[in-house]
């Protein structure tokens, strides 16, 4: 952890003195650039596969890694032009990361040739900590696919936003489900209350303490029995969702119905309490330890790579205790002093807003978790009953 102390005076002059904790993971530098220039050809009649050639010194067997990048060419005018951004979490084969770009984004920028990257950052897909960056790179291009050189129809696609879908294999699997997914280190709190939501099942990894990534992907194997399914979430399940909606095919894209996925006390910009483990104590026990997913420089890193798309999908609630004029308010005493109102005992209310994402409105009278002063959240049978209502299964 990093201490930060400030000292100063204030406007009337008294002096003042503030300190503040951050957690900052420290990975090992396990990849490296092996060119200084990307290479790409045709999968198919709509998609481009771009290749980074790497030098993979990891000692892990979880060797994935986020790659972000702008895609860059020359338009008809000989004007270098921006293309598309490109994401995605894959792993290394053959010594290579490789990234998919649809043709017709070619085609709606005009462009030609002279490719290149710009803003390229290679990231562990735990901490989505910067390994590699690159300003600019060139893009050697074999072959264009075949929608790259026709005009584009002005109608942008899922797959030109998502990729190719895989083809569904036969249906011989339970029909659709509301999943209903708790947060980070959490007790089952959706649980006791399942009967308030209709043809739903409940997903457990009790008191866990997980990255987005290890979480979302868990979340798309528990779901994997299923047709297809929504999801109700709460607290960090909510984070995990979009990550899964944003990198995996899951029961999530075969959902059908209103809302894909809602949440309640998500911290979708972080929490102060994230890097602080007397404050996660205080909440979850000690035995939790820190998340640097769900601290405020964490979560914006992470961000970053999540799509206006699938923010799309994304349907939010927060929450945060009553107030009376006449006493002291709060959720938690202990984590009180750590957030700014409102907030709800784990996160405050401005850090869980999502930008790109349906809020759903803001509710007094309900903190986080059951053993704060008001009611928990995932308590609201009116919540509950309209979340069910609206979701996808």
């Amino acid at each position: 952890n990093v201490q930060i102390k400030a000292m100063g005076t204030n406007p009337d002059g008294s002096p003042f003195f503030r300190t503040t904790e951050h957690y900052v993971p420290v990975i090992e530098q396990s990849i490296a650039l092996n060119a200084t220039k990307a290479s790409a050809f045709t999968i198919n009649d709509n998609r481009l596969n771009i290749s980074l050639n790497v030098q993979n010194n990891s000692k892990s067997l979880d060797n994935r890694y986020r790659i972000i990048a702008e895609v860059w060419g020359n338009n008809d005018k000989g004007v270098m032009t921006p293309v598309s951004w490109v994401s995605t979490i894959t792993t290394v084969v053959k010594d290579q990361l490789n990234v998919e770009l649809d043709g017709r984004w070619l085609a709606m920028a005009k462009a030609q040739g002279s490719f290149e990257l710009r803003n390229l950052r290679i990231e562990d897909a735990n901490h989505f900590i910067p390994l590699v960056s690159s300003d600019s790179m060139e893009m050697k291009v074999a072959t264009l696919p075949k929608s790259a050189t026709k005009s584009f129809n002005g109608q942008i696609t899922e797959e030109m936003l998502m990729g190719q879908r895989p083809v569904m294999k036969s249906n011989t699997k339970a029909g659709g489900k509301l999943l209903l997914v708790h947060g980070y280190c959490s007790s089952d709190v959706w649980g006791p209350r399942q009967s308030q939501f209709s043809n739903s099942a409940v997903f457990y990894d009790l008191n866990q303490n997980r990255s987005h990534d290890a979480f979302a992907q868990r979340i798309r194997d528990f779901g994997a029995q299923f047709s297809s399914f929504g999801i109700v979430a709460h607290s960090q399940g909510g984070a995990a969702s979009l990550h899964l909606y944003t990198y995996y095919w899951s029961g999530l894209d075969y959902s059908t119905g209103s809302r894909m996925i809602q949440s309640v006390g998500t911290p979708y910009q972080g929490t102060p309490l994230a890097g602080n483990l007397a404050a996660i104590g205080d909440v979850f026990g000690v035995g939790c330890g820190t998340n640097s997913n769900l601290t405020t420089s964490g979560a914006s890193s992470w961000l970053s790579g999540i799509p206006t798309w699938a923010r799309n999908e994304i349907h939010y609630y927060t929450t945060s205790f009553e107030t009376k004029w006449w006493r002291y308010d709060y959720c938690s005493m202990g984590t009180d002093v750590f957030l700014s109102d409102p907030e709800d005992g784990v996160i405050e209310k401005s850090r869980g807003q999502l930008s790109g994402g349906n809020n759903k409105g803001h509710k007094t009278g309900w903190c986080h978790s059951s053993d704060m002063r008001d009611p928990a959240q995932t308590a609201d049978s009116s919540r509950n009953s309209t979340m069910s209502y609206y979701a996808k299964r």
